[in-house]
């Protein structure tokens, strides 16, 4: 079996200088969002199929990817 070498499509790789930049501002962004009294939350990055579908509809299921 062969190593791909290409990232998965819209899931780019960072190098650890653009992680270092990254991290920089978006703790520069923090750092303002706290001057006002905005707290952080942490949110799933993967949510139970039948919280996503259901009596919404249509516009949650076309952006959402299924994993198996």
């Amino acid at each position: 079996m062969a190593f791909i070498k290409t990232p998965v499509r819209g899931m780019p790789e960072q190098t650890p200088l653009e992680t270092e930049l990254r991290n920089y501002v978006l703790n520069q962004i923090r750092k303002v969002y706290h001057s006002y009294g905005f707290l952080q939350i942490e949110t799933p990055a993967i949510e139970h199929i039948e919280n996503l579908t259901g009596d919404q509809g249509g516009e949650n299921e076309k952006l959402m990817f299924r994993l198996l």
